[in-house]
């Protein structure tokens, strides 16, 4: 990956964050405000302060960073895995830099000349994915 990319996925993932922790928090816990007055009071001041830890449930992880981009579910000797995978949107590495054709040139003429286009590509990229066995936290995974 390259120093800029990197950067970039920095930069998307904060943004993610924080809009997670900022105003959609509160907008999510007044949705299932029901579900957030049952948990405990230190609980309650860490699910507002968008934090989740392992044993939480499924509505804590919802409060915290809203609808999953894609869910999966895994089956193995344990039992029943459901992974919620979040997607930011970050520059893919696979296409940047490309060459890429000019047509015309400042004259108005046909050419057969190639340029580098150095303009970053976009992908969506997996950020977290936060695994549930048994509708609670089992496993957090942070992309880098």
């Amino acid at each position: 990956m390259t120093r800029r990319a990197g950067l970039g996925l920095c930069a998307a993932l904060a943004a993610l964050l924080l809009a997670g922790c900022a105003g959609g928090v509160a907008d999510r816990i007044a949705q299932r405000q029901e579900a957030f007055d049952a948990y405990p009071a230190d609980v309650q001041a860490r699910i507002a302060r968008g934090q989740i830890r392992l044993g939480d449930d499924k509505d804590a992880v919802w409060m915290v960073y809203g609808n999953p981009s894609e869910t999966l579910r895994r089956t193995d000797r344990d039992g029943v895995t459901e992974v919620w995978i979040y997607k930011i949107l970050g520059f893919s590495d696979s296409v940047y830099p490309t060459l890429r054709p000019v047509f015309v040139d400042r004259f108005g003429r046909r050419t057969g000349t190639y340029y580098i286009d150095d303009t970053p590509e976009y992908e969506w990229k997996e950020a977290l994915r936060v695994e549930f066995t048994q509708g609670r936290v089992s496993a957090v995974q942070l992309s880098e």
